[in-house]
């Protein structure tokens, strides 16, 4: 398992309330080495211009390359009002994308999140997921149990613009819809299950507003 440096969690710390500021701007890439030179964003030869963005053939092929297991680290951001981190969880996180069918661009999903100390399961959500075929963005609808009994959405994304995607790394982050939250992921394709078994399973830490 990729661990964080302990240099580099720094240097986030340091850096994120400048780099959050406005959680309607892309987030900087503050360590190019982090990411593989070949991106969907970018460097993707087969990427439609801006006249054929909606090219049904290659989000198809992005939602394949997209499902099956991915493994690694997950750092949780919780934002103020004016963008800045007022609170952060670390996990280690095992995430599971299926297709509806072999030719969608939508399916389900599990997230698994460990503690990287002790690898026991803090929280386990399901969710949905679609790449908007106008944009190539990511978006994943977690239901959340309220007080009362009911459930609703939770909803976030990906931007297709901050996307590292290929069949053995994906890394971007993940926004929330309502701009208090923030995740960087750097994930790796993985085939085998975790031996450990849930313990005490967790809801996570800072409330979502």
């Amino acid at each position: 398992m990729r661990k964080f440096k302990t240099m580099m969690a720094a240097v986030m710390m340091a850096a994120l309330p400048m780099l959050l500021g406005s959680c309607g701007s892309d987030p900087y890439y503050y360590d190019d080495y982090w990411y593989d030179d070949w991106t969907w964003g970018n460097d993707y030869s087969n990427r439609p211009d801006d006249s054929n963005v909606s090219d049904e053939d290659f989000f198809v092929s992005m939602a394949q390359t997209l499902a099956g297991q991915w493994r690694g680290d997950m750092m949780a951001y919780e934002l103020d009002d004016n963008g800045n981190v007022i609170d952060s969880l670390y996990y280690s996180t095992d995430i599971e994308f299926k297709q509806y069918n072999s030719q969608s661009i939508s399916g389900t999903g599990t997230q698994y999140d460990y503690n990287p100390d002790t690898d026991e399961l803090e929280l386990k959500r399901n969710f949905s997921w679609y790449i908007d075929p106008e944009t190539g963005n990511i978006y994943l609808n977690y239901k959340t149990q309220n007080s009362d009994g009911t459930t609703s959405d939770y909803i976030m994304s990906i931007a297709y613009d901050d996307l590292n995607l290929d069949n053995r790394t994906f890394t971007g982050y993940l926004w929330s819809n309502d701009g208090y939250e923030v995740d960087d992921f750097w994930f790796d394709r993985y085939t085998s299950t975790r031996a450990s078994t849930p313990k005490n399973v967790k809801r996570i830490k800072f409330v979502m507003k």
